[in-house]
């Protein structure tokens, strides 16, 4: 988890980097915690996903009010 840190600015780097390091750590984390069958382990791993998922919806919430013409209500 070291890799990973959760919180930070809503920048478009850091969101990027936020989501290339999360992709590796649960590439190897989750895949241990199935495989074991650890519920202690995955349960600590849903809440690693529940903060990434409320960090990128900050920053979608940003991006539609910094760009609202990007915004598509149709798809």
């Amino acid at each position: 988890m070291a890799d990973y840190a959760l919180g930070g600015s809503l920048s478009l780097l850091n969101a990027i980097e936020k989501s290339t390091r999360f992709a590796e750590f649960l590439k190897t984390r989750m895949t241990q915690a199935l495989e074991t069958q650890d519920p202690t382990e995955l349960h600590y791993l849903l809440a690693q996903l529940d903060d990434y998922h409320s960090y990128i919806w900050r920053y979608y919430k940003k991006l539609a009010t910094e760009r609202p013409e990007r915004m598509n209500p149709g798809v």
